[in-house]
């Protein structure tokens, strides 16, 4: 089976991005893979100044943020294992965008294919520095979206998930395959 990382397309100019969260949010948490609490309040986030006009179907930064219409579509394509945090998205202007929802990938698993994967050992030692690698097919467990132990920050999808995403046409989105995928 082929796996993908999912994230905001690089390629594309003037990518929006979140800056800043409220002082009660550690980023750190959204990408452990473990169930969030519902916020007691909406949840207001700024976006980076360099935040281009364009607003695709994900957005970058400390945090990631899927439109409306992308969780929409993971939920019609029987994905149960993120969760939507509806968010208010201050842009550049100080105009607030509500059409954005923090997203949750519960399900971390320890998934890369050791021998058939490159990976540079650190100096500090630990995990090595993920390269181009390949999921453990048995590993993955028949998650079709989740995050790998080895590089918190990606979001994984398998072929199934990935061939109905392009169906979707996600906009300013890219699902690189995992083996060329450079560390960046």
């Amino acid at each position: 089976m082929s796996y993908y990382i999912l994230q905001q397309d690089p390629r594309v100019p003037g990518q929006p991005s979140v800056l800043e969260c409220p002082e009660d949010i550690d980023p750190e948490d959204w990408l452990s893979g473990t169930i969030m609490t519902v916020p007691r309040r909406p949840l207001r986030l700024r976006m980076s100044p360099r935040s281009g006009t364009f607003r695709g179907d994900i957005i970058g930064g400390i945090l990631t943020l899927f439109h409306n219409m992308l969780c929409d579509e993971l939920s019609r394509l029987g994905i149960d294992n993120v969760q939507y945090f509806p968010v208010e998205l201050e842009n550049p202007e100080g105009a607030i965008e509500t059409k954005y929802s923090l997203v949750n990938v519960v399900g971390m698993l320890d998934a890369v294919d050791q021998s058939n994967s490159v990976i540079e050992a650190r100096a500090t030692g630990g995990r090595g520095w993920l390269r181009s690698f390949k999921i453990d097919t048995a590993a993955a467990r028949g998650h079709r979206i989740f995050r790998i132990a080895e590089a918190p920050s990606l979001i994984i999808v398998d072929e199934t998930l990935h061939s109905g995403l392009l169906e979707f046409k996600p906009a300013g989105a890219w699902m690189l395959p995992t083996e060329d995928y450079d560390g960046y």
